[in-house]
């Protein structure tokens, strides 16, 4: 079986609908963060609702969902405060925030006889930790998490593949690493490998709308366009 691991899309529904073209699955999971920062939350809802047999809900998810902070790193704060209040809650209807609220934190389930765990962060901080070398250590020890083949995180935007057992399979739309190209991991358990991968877009579509939307805010503009640049 090919699963497809994919996380942190935040509206850029461009990047999403190249990765659906060239990547073939059999399963798909996606690890949080439809919205916020990019210029089209209504059309990557449907897409991640609609490619996806697992998803789990992200931090900037619950801020629209729920009309919370998003409790983000302080470098993006305002940047996420500023596209959720002049992008995402503009253009999601109401039945589409209800389908962001209705999504769940924590998935467990099995997969081709694999035992799968989900969360956005880290099962100890499900909304807002971060699955770097300490706290990666500390769940890949802990006793409740054994049962688990594998444990699945997003959040960082960063790839990680942590003692044969937790994949954070990196941003599907917005990378933060200095390379613009969108990443996501495919887990194939018929040969038991994992492998990262990245890809091409249409970025300047993506550019393009999103300068439609804010290009008034040229502070705001030229941070967010870094991301599908590469800086």
């Amino acid at each position: 079986m090919r699963i497809l691991i994919y996380s942190d899309a935040h509206s850029n529904f461009q990047a999403l609908k190249a990765l659906f073209d060239v990547e073939k699955f059999d399963k798909a999971l996606f690890l949080g963060d439809i919205v916020d920062y990019g210029p089209e939350p209504a059309e990557t809802l449907d897409a991640v609702l609609n490619q996806s047999d697992f998803i789990v809900r992200g931090n900037h998810d619950e801020a629209v969902a729920k009309n919370t902070d998003c409790g983000c790193a302080p470098e993006m704060h305002d940047l996420s405060i500023f596209t959720r209040d002049n992008i995402s809650l503009k253009f999601l209807s109401k039945e589409d925030i209800a389908k962001l609220d209705s999504l769940k934190d924590m998935l467990e389930f099995s997969l081709d006889g694999k035992n799968f765990l989900m969360v956005h962060a880290s099962p100890n901080n499900i909304l807002n930790g971060y699955m770097y070398g300490s706290e990666a250590e500390m769940v890949w020890k802990s006793a409740k998490f054994k049962k688990f083949d594998y444990i699945l995180v997003g959040h960082t935007h960063f790839q990680m593949f942590y003692r044969g057992r937790i994949i954070n399979p990196g941003s599907s739309g917005q990378p933060r690493d200095g390379n613009w190209l969108p990443m996501y991991s495919i887990l194939d358990t018929d040969q038991n490998q994992i492998v990262f991968k990245r890809f091409t877009y249409d970025r300047e579509k993506t550019i393009g709308k999103l300068k439609e939307l804010i290009g008034q805010n040229p502070e705001y503009f030229g941070r967010l366009v870094k991301f599908y640049t590469g800086f």
